[in-house]
């Protein structure tokens, strides 16, 4: 495949990540889910889909380019960090302390999925020059305004 599609497939998994981040976190609060039995040990769970919707919003502020991401998280804007990003993403999604089991497959299913984006992201740094796919890592950079 040429570098610009993969350029292209990368951005819409981000934005598809993002969305989809953005509406586990919806759901949560609107079905007021992390006071399903509720235990006080738990409290620290309220924030989870709020932390979901913050995310979200950040990367999509990636993907549509605003310039306060690449002065504030500078380390979105390169593949490792970004990578790493999307495994914490994963460990955040992937946790329901509450909730049915069909919800935990789901977390565990998404969770899964961005912990492979994460990891395809920092293969991305990890590639030497002389690999096949530096020219993807290179248009990945140039891409998000990095060397």
């Amino acid at each position: 495949m040429e570098t610009k599609t993969w350029i292209l497939i990368l951005r819409w998994v981000n934005i598809v990540a993002a969305v989809v981040i953005g509406a586990m976190g919806i759901y949560q609060l609107v079905t007021f889910q992390m006071f399903s039995n509720f235990h006080f040990y738990e409290i620290w769970s309220i924030f989870t889909p709020i932390y979901s919707l913050i995310f979200c919003g950040l990367l999509l502020a990636i993907e549509f380019k605003k310039d306060f991401i690449a002065e504030q998280f500078q380390f979105m804007m390169t593949c490792f960090g970004r990578g790493i990003f999307y495994i914490f993403l994963g460990s955040v999604v992937s946790y329901s302390p509450t909730g049915g089991s069909s919800q935990q497959v789901a977390g565990w299913i998404w969770g899964l999925t961005l912990w492979l984006v994460g990891i395809f992201y920092v293969v991305i740094h990890f590639v030497g020059p002389k690999s096949a796919t530096a020219g993807l890592k290179d248009a990945v950079s140039a891409e998000y305004g990095t060397a």
